[in-house]
């Protein structure tokens, strides 16, 4: 294998030859070479993997944050000195049916009072999507007993009964009798194990009998007996701990990603759960609004209809007839549309506490934030590249792969085993088998085989194709950490601003319901001067029933900028990879009372 100078020398390639690198030079590491050398270390520690290979991303995040810094909107006006303070919403801001969306709307029905955290909590204990996710790890822990079994004592025993009536050509055998007749009984039992050096150690106890009718047998009734060590200790190919210990190794890092699997997969489950909370909300405000600006639409036409004599046409009563209708038909949607969120949350969930009851209305106790969010560009990207579950994932990768070339570089040198056994025996007749297994250790010395076995194919193909396979494979996965690394910090790029793009979408859109509620005020008093004064004032009847519409879409659009606002600093968290540290959840395996099986239990 090649060995290129220094790890540094990364820091050395082009900001566009960071994720595609271009050989310009015979100095400038290939990607192959970048990959082992992250991962050449004698520990193979993951935090010293991934500190090596994040040098070749630091040209990428900080183009970004420039890139991002140096940007100016076209909707930028040099000019404008507006105070930043006054874009955005004021704190005491409270829209009117927030006080009624976290209390109970349907006094007909019991009542749960929830919120993001406490859905959180309550998932992590009843989901069954997340219960299937935490099995993961536990089924894939097992591989690592799994990998450990070669290495196991392994007790064996054989038992054989021979019973042979033969007829034999040569006086030799039998000393006269046309047919050679032997009885014998065997039992052997021993002990074998296998190290991590490669060695295969044996020890085995071999009892037995044997009488013939052969007149040349002697002692007749003979009891037999041996002790037998068999040690057997590879040289070259497949020698050495590395190589032994890798599968154990593997099974531990195939574990850990599986960590990495169950981390990503809760994030994205808790997304959705804050996702559908939020969706709740929205769905519970657009019930209040629909059904307040139904209400006010019938208040409004009940008088244009005592007008109708004066000055309110039968047109225009007309349409504001259809205009009733239109908001009675939205609020009733609205409610069912309420009733769906519920239910999805309820799926989500799993809470036997919340599906137990159809009747049961979720009310929505944690309001929206109307606060900028704090989370510079910077360190979203610096945390989404320290802490996203499928970088991590990348990099386990990365180490396998290492490991598996490194065993493949064992395996292209040839098979030089070293082999050697010694053995007591001890003979006596009238199966006397005490006295035979004494003899064992009294009578003469032991017997000593050993010896050298050697194999190597011509052209070794075999072994060369998994060589040349495990390299390209490295290559490989360093180009898929390449990949993963643009994926996650463009999706954090995303959602940082789509983040941004949420907050000013809210602050526009209070700014236009603030209008829209002025025209409201100016229409009432617009009336009151009017009937003060005695004049007609249908049309302005009508005009005011169309400004109560507009003035329901525009807080509307402000209900849903805030579910998306909300909705938006969820998914940074998840985007960053801290969605699950940041609501402090823990994993932790432990053992179910009932059935004693292994349960990885997800909590706050």
């Amino acid at each position: 294998m090649k060995r290129k100078l220094g790890i540094l020398a990364l820091t050395a390639i082009g900001s566009l030859a960071v994720i595609s690198p271009v050989l310009a030079d015979n100095d400038q590491p290939t990607d192959y070479e970048v990959a082992v050398k992250a991962t050449d270390a004698d520990t193979l520690d993951y935090n010293t993997i991934k500190e090596r290979l994040f040098k070749r991303y630091a040209p990428i995040v900080e183009r970004m944050e420039q890139g991002e810094k140096g940007y100016t909107s076209i909707f930028t006006d040099p000019a404008d000195n507006t105070a930043q303070g006054a874009k955005a919403i004021p704190q005491n801001f409270t829209p009117w049916w927030q006080g009624k969306v976290n209390k109970q709307i349907n006094a007909k029905v019991t009542n749960f009072s929830t919120d993001v955290t406490s859905l959180f909590t309550r998932a992590l204990k009843h989901s069954s999507q997340i219960q299937v996710f935490s099995d993961l790890p536990l089924i894939r822990e097992t591989t690592i007993q799994e990998a450990n079994g070669p290495y196991d004592f392994r007790l064996f025993a054989e038992g054989r009964l021979t019973d042979l009536n033969e007829p034999v050509g040569d006086d030799l055998k039998t000393g006269g009798p046309l047919r050679y007749k032997e009885t014998s009984k065997n039992i052997e039992y021993g002990v074998r194990k296998k190290f991590l050096t490669g060695t295969e150690v044996e020890l085995k106890q071999n009892i037995g009998n044997l009488d013939t009718n052969s007149t040349f047998f002697n002692p007749i009734d003979q009891a037999r007996t041996g002790t037998y060590l068999t040690i057997k200790q590879p040289l070259l190919k497949q020698f050495g701990i590395a190589y032994n210990e890798a599968p154990i190794n593997l099974a531990t890092i195939d574990h850990s990603i599986a960590g990495e699997e169950l981390r990503r997969n809760v994030e994205s489950h808790l997304l959705e759960i804050s996702r559908a909370y939020w969706g709740l909300y929205l769905e519970r405000s657009l019930l209040m609004q629909k059904k307040q600006l139904a209400e006010k639409s019938r208040k409004i036409y009940n008088k244009m209809r005592k007008r109708t004599a004066m000055d309110v046409p039968p047109s225009l009563l007309a349409r504001a007839k259809s205009m009733v209708s239109a908001h009675e038909l939205a609020a009733m949607q609205a409610e069912f549309a309420m009733l769906n969120a519920q239910s999805r949350i309820r799926a989500l969930v799993n809470d036997p506490e919340l599906t137990g009851d159809s009747a049961l209305e979720l009310v929505t106790s944690q309001l929206p934030s109307h606060k900028p969010f704090d989370v510079s560009f910077d360190n979203a990207l610096q945390t989404t590249l320290e802490n996203r579950p499928e970088v991590a994932q990348s990099i386990k990768h990365i180490q396998s792969a290492y490991i598996r070339l490194q065993r493949s570089e064992n395996e292209l040198m040839p098979n030089l085993d070293l082999f050697f056994q010694t053995y007591v025996k001890g003979l006596e007749g009238d199966y006397e088998y005490g006295t035979a297994y004494s003899n064992q250790f009294d009578e003469g010395s032991p017997s000593y085989v050993g010896g050298l076995r050697f194999e190597y194919p011509l052209g070794n193909n075999s072994a060369e194709a998994r060589n040349l396979r495990k390299k390209i494979e490295m290559r490989q996965l360093l180009h898929q950490l390449d990949t993963t690394v643009q994926n996650v910090l463009l999706e954090a790029q995303v959602s940082y601003r789509e983040l941004e793009k949420d907050y000013q979408s809210m602050v526009q859109s209070y700014q236009v319901m603030l209008a829209d509620n002025q025209e409201v005020k100016a229409l009432l008093s617009r009336i009151d001067y009017l009937l003060a004064n005695h004049d007609h004032y249908g049309d302005v009847l009508y005009r005011l029933m169309d400004a109560h519409e507009r003035l329901a879409h525009s807080e509307e659009l402000f209900a849903k900028s805030e579910l998306s606002y909300n909705y938006a600093l969820y998914n940074l968290y998840r985007a960053m990879g801290i969605l699950v540290s940041k609501q402090q959840i823990t994993f932790e395996k432990v053992t179910n009372d009932q059935d004693k099986l292994p349960v990885m239990h997800v909590k706050k």
